[in-house]
């Protein structure tokens, strides 16, 4: 645990089924731990019969255990999840619900995540295996270095009990199934940390929600080869799978450095006005193919007198923050470049001319 994790706000997501009881094992088992760190915040993700369930015991468990730990627990949120009409899930038994659970676990373990002041930790010992693998894979795809995922095992004749929620510290004599007694001070409770790869790095979550299939393509899509599609017929650029809609100066300044990369073209520098004419020329009739009609003596008139340096430091710079906005950590492979010193300076897009695409209409 990095020094100052232990004073950072802790999240805990359980998934759980009919046993609510791994919410309050794995509170007492992370509370053992050193330095104590106990979750401020607690959800529940759960089917409709895991809510009731969870409703019944879990609140006066929390205050008892609360009481033993010698801090009070925040209530537990229960969130149902949903199926595709809106109706409360009962169970995750056909490919439809399997679906549902999917994006109900992305969508919280993204809510959860998108806090940069608090670190995660992520419960799968609850609920079908279904939703314990969904959640270790949302955890992946969504997590941060401060974030963990674990879970609790507990000895199995205590395991699911109603009068079983932690080991209390005075230990109790509690009726086992097939007759006799079983001592609670015999729990076995043990958290086991899971170790993950965080792929949170490597890709730029939406904003708002997104659903569990779309989140892996774009991951996947992140994990690829960086390739760009200009569509001078739709008027947009793809960045991998990633559509970035850029006004018309915008667009056709990439579409220019995409023709010049495509062409093996040295970097855009020059220092006479000669030269800056030929440069104008050259961007204006990229600008042509993705503007339209009316629009285009208002985008051509700047460039009328040549190139200006200005100009164009003022493009490269909007490009960049808009590529950076669309695609976050992958926008370096994207961005126009800057080469040279002053006053040769020179842009380029640094893309490998074979990763380039342009969609023009036929003449």
């Amino acid at each position: 645990m990095p020094p100052d994790a232990a004073h950072r706000p802790l999240s805990l997501l359980a998934v759980t089924g009919l046993s609510p009881q791994v919410v309050t094992e794995t509170i007492w088992a992370i509370a053992r731990r050193t330095p104590r760190r106990l979750p401020s915040r607690i959800t529940l993700l759960t089917t409709e019969d895991g809510a009731n369930a969870a409703s019944r015991g879990l609140p006066s468990a929390m205050i008892a255990l609360g009481c033993e730990l010698g801090q009070d627990l925040p209530a537990a949120r229960i969130q149902v999840m949903h199926d595709a009409r809106g109706a409360p899930l009962r169970d995750i038994a056909t490919d439809a619900d399997n679906e549902c659970a999917a994006n109900a676990v992305v969508a919280a373990v993204a809510r959860e995540t998108g806090d940069p002041q608090s670190d995660l930790h992520v419960s799968i010992a609850g609920g079908r295996k279904t939703m314990g693998c969904l959640a270790a894979l949302a955890i992946s795809l969504f997590g941060r270095a401060g974030d963990s995922l674990s879970h609790v095992l507990v000895n199995p004749r205590l395991q699911g009990r109603d009068d079983f929620y932690f080991p209390p510290s005075q230990p109790a004599l509690l009726p086992a199934p097939g007759g006799g007694t079983v001592d609670t001070v015999e729990h076995g409770i043990s958290l086991v940390d899971i170790p993950f790869v965080r792929l949170r790095g490597q890709w730029h979550p939406p904003h708002g929600t997104t659903g569990f299939a779309a989140a892996v393509a774009a991951v996947q899509g992140a994990l690829e080869a960086p390739r760009m599609t200009i569509d001078t017929i739709r008027g947009i650029a793809l960045l991998g799978d990633v559509e970035m809609h850029l006004p018309p100066a915008l667009l056709g300044t990439l579409l220019w450095f995409a023709e010049r990369a495509r062409a093996g073209a040295p970097a855009v520098a020059w220092s006479t006005d000669a030269e800056g004419a030929v440069l104008a020329k050259a961007l204006q009739s990229a600008m042509r193919k993705v503007t339209p009609t009316r629009d285009i003596d208002a985008l051509e008139r700047a460039l009328r007198l040549g190139l200006d340096k200005a100009y164009l430091a003022e493009k490269v710079s909007r490009l960049n923050r808009a590529i950076r906005h669309a695609i976050g950590p992958l926008a370096d492979a994207y961005a126009i470049r800057t080469e040279g010193r002053r006053p040769r300076t020179g842009y380029r897009l640094g893309l490998d001319p074979a990763a380039i695409s342009i969609v023009e209409a036929c003449s």
